[in-house]
Protein backbone atom coordinates (compact mmCIF):
# COMPACT_ATOMS: atom_id res chain seq x y z
CA UNK A 1 0.00 0.00 0.00
CA UNK A 2 1.49 3.26 -0.93
CA UNK A 3 0.79 5.18 1.80
CA UNK A 4 2.45 8.75 0.18
CA UNK A 5 -0.26 8.42 -2.65
CA UNK A 6 -3.50 8.42 -0.24
CA UNK A 7 -1.76 10.91 2.10
CA UNK A 8 -1.99 12.96 -1.36
CA UNK A 9 -5.66 12.03 -2.13
CA UNK A 10 -6.71 12.94 1.41
CA UNK A 11 -5.48 16.29 1.19
CA UNK A 12 -7.21 17.41 -1.61
CA UNK A 13 -10.78 15.47 -0.34
CA UNK A 14 -10.29 16.45 3.12
CA UNK A 15 -11.44 19.75 1.94
CA UNK A 16 -14.90 18.57 0.58
CA UNK A 17 -15.38 16.90 4.06
CA UNK A 18 -17.29 18.65 6.77
CA UNK A 19 -15.11 20.01 8.63
CA UNK A 20 -17.65 18.27 11.69
CA UNK A 21 -17.18 14.80 9.79
CA UNK A 22 -13.41 15.16 9.06
CA UNK A 23 -12.39 13.87 12.74
CA UNK A 24 -14.62 10.68 11.71
CA UNK A 25 -13.37 10.24 8.25
CA UNK A 26 -9.53 10.60 9.84
CA UNK A 27 -10.28 7.58 11.86
CA UNK A 28 -11.73 5.86 9.10
CA UNK A 29 -9.05 6.02 6.90
CA UNK A 30 -6.32 5.27 9.94
CA UNK A 31 -8.13 1.98 10.89
CA UNK A 32 -8.16 1.09 7.25
CA UNK A 33 -4.44 1.80 6.47
CA UNK A 34 -3.53 -0.23 10.15
CA UNK A 35 -5.92 -2.93 9.27
CA UNK A 36 -4.11 -3.24 5.89
CA UNK A 37 -0.58 -3.29 8.02
CA UNK A 38 0.72 0.12 7.66
CA UNK A 39 2.57 1.11 10.88
CA UNK A 40 1.25 4.03 12.35
CA UNK A 41 5.00 5.43 12.33
CA UNK A 42 4.79 5.26 8.64
CA UNK A 43 1.26 7.14 8.54
CA UNK A 44 2.47 9.89 10.89
CA UNK A 45 5.24 10.75 8.41
CA UNK A 46 3.32 10.15 5.48
CA UNK A 47 0.50 12.73 6.70
CA UNK A 48 3.08 15.09 8.21
CA UNK A 49 1.25 18.16 9.56
CA UNK A 50 -2.18 16.55 9.26
CA UNK A 51 -3.95 17.17 12.60
CA UNK A 52 -6.99 15.14 12.08
CA UNK A 53 -4.98 12.05 11.31
CA UNK A 54 -2.48 12.71 13.82
CA UNK A 55 -4.85 12.96 16.10
CA UNK A 56 -6.36 9.77 14.73
CA UNK A 57 -3.56 7.76 15.35
CA UNK A 58 -3.31 8.81 18.64
CA UNK A 59 -6.99 7.16 19.35
CA UNK A 60 -5.81 4.33 17.63
CA UNK A 61 -2.81 3.78 20.03
CA UNK A 62 -4.47 4.79 23.10
CA UNK A 63 -7.49 1.98 22.09
CA UNK A 64 -5.11 -0.22 20.64
CA UNK A 65 -3.14 -0.12 24.44
CA UNK A 66 -6.61 -0.40 26.44
CA UNK A 67 -7.40 -3.50 24.46
CA UNK A 68 -4.25 -4.96 25.73
CA UNK A 69 -4.22 -4.18 28.90
CA UNK A 70 -7.76 -6.02 29.39
CA UNK A 71 -6.48 -8.86 27.46
CA UNK A 72 -4.14 -9.01 30.22
CA UNK A 73 -5.99 -8.46 32.52
CA UNK A 74 -8.59 -10.89 31.18
CA UNK A 75 -5.58 -13.56 31.17
CA UNK A 76 -4.41 -13.03 35.09
CA UNK A 77 -8.16 -13.41 36.31
CA UNK A 78 -8.25 -16.73 34.53
CA UNK A 79 -4.76 -18.14 35.85
CA UNK A 80 -5.88 -20.95 38.91
CA UNK A 81 -3.94 -20.50 42.36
Amino acid sequence: MDVDVIAEVWDVVRHHIDTNSRKEAAEELVAYMIENNVQPGEILDSFRGDKDVAKAVQIYDDQNLQDEYEDDYDDYEDEDY
